[in-house]
């Protein structure tokens, strides 16, 4: 998609050189989600700025493999204006720019407005809004301009825990729409549910370079284990997801991430119903299932017509046995790594997230103990 070489842009002061980022060089794909993560100071946000043009490089170039690829830059102040209404901020830009009807133009930015969560806030001003909303506003605004590249520059700095994740799960879902993007950020979680790759910075220097799986759970650099380690102590180890939009962020996002020849492992007694609030997203995750070669291993009190269907196709991939009717299944749970989902499937579909090792092996133990028992 676009090709960053040795980008330099230094900070001076009379004292010498105060920051910025040295020789940094990286390529994005189309489709790649990079997260950028560092140290205060490393050079997070310059590298950001002085890729969509905001500061001028010192040496080295940002080339496009096409020229015509429209990127958008969001801060981490919403810099909205605060003389015109959520949907005059939304409507504005492609109004001077889009060849795109007005009323074209409306209906777009009310259906994003709906989708995310403010649907009644069209009419209302900046200064009414929480920050979280804010920053959805900011972000839509930058969707609204259809770009083909998103830099979000830690987009979620000024915003305390509970509005983060209202931004947070939008940046999911964006990710789901198959955006390229270059993310700031210091939430870890995050990145590990969203990222294909991690770009760790240090001193304006690229330290790893390192797909998400290889960069936390592989990480031979001291001391970036360290900092992983350090910022991990301050993540919280259990995360909800409610809702369609999230339900299928979190899976497609789940399966970019997961390395090739991995495995996961079900248990419940739901047959068919995890295939409804996938809805038409459920053929690309079944690709990319199939194109990674990750095997899905289900004990299950019964199978539904998609499940033997994927069976017969694709019988390495899709190993199902009969869970005993005498079994007690908890819930309908999945396991991957040191992560464990449990899911439920309501009128809004609901995944809870909890991140520990030991309860993982705890979970992975009773899941072999049902396999067994269901030969």
């Amino acid at each position: 998609m676009f090709s960053v070489k040795k980008l330099t842009k230094e900070y001076r002061n009379k004292s010498g050189v105060v920051g910025g980022i040295l020789d940094v060089s990286f390529d994005v794909k189309e489709g790649e989600i990079i997260c950028v993560l560092g140290g205060s100071g490393s050079g997070k946000s310059t590298l950001l700025k002085t890729i969509a043009g905001i500061e001028k490089a010192d040496k080295g170039t940002v080339s496009f493999d096409n020229p015509e690829h429209q990127y958008t830059y969001v801060s981490q102040t919403y810099t909205l204006w605060p003389h015109l209404t959520v949907l005059e901020n939304l409507t504005l830009a492609p109004s001077l720019t889009s060849k795109r009807s007005k009323t074209a133009i409306e209906r777009k930015a009310r259906s994003l407005l709906n989708r995310f969560g403010l649907k009644g806030y069209a009419e209302s001003y900046p200064e009414e809004l929480s920050g979280g909303q804010q920053q959805r506003v900011a972000l839509l605004r930058a969707v609204m301009q259809k770009p083909k590249i998103l830099l979000l520059d830690e987009v979620t700095s000024a915003l305390d825990p509970n509005l983060t994740k209202s931004v947070l799960d939008l940046i999911r879902a964006l990710a789901k729409d198959g955006y390229t993007m270059v993310v700031v950020t210091h939430h870890m979680s995050f990145a590990l549910s969203v990222a294909d790759r991690v770009l760790f910075l240090k001193d304006g220097r690229v330290l790893c370079n390192q797909a998400t799986t290889e960069f936390f759970t592989n990480q031979k650099n001291e001391e970036v284990r360290e900092f992983i380690l350090d910022i991990a102590k301050k993540d919280e180890q259990i995360e909800v997801f409610k809702g369609i939009e999230q339900f299928q962020a979190y899976h497609l996002g789940l399966m970019r991430r997961l390395p090739e020849n991995s495995t996961i492992y079900v248990a419940g007694g739901v047959a068919d119903k995890w295939y409804g609030p996938m809805g038409d997203l459920f053929g690309h995750y079944t690709e990319l299932r199939l194109k990674k070669n990750i095997l899905w291993k289900m004990v299950m009190y019964e199978q539904g017509e998609t499940d033997r269907k994927l069976q017969r196709e694709y019988p390495k991939l899709n190993q199902f046995r009969q869970m005993p009717r005498t079994i007690q299944n908890p819930a309908n749970y999945n396991v991957f790594g040191d992560t464990v989902i449990t899911q439920i499937f309501e009128e809004e579909p609901t995944i809870i997230q909890i991140k520990n090792q030991n309860i993982a092996d705890a979970y992975k133990r009773f899941f072999e103990e049902l396999w067994d028992l269901a030969k």
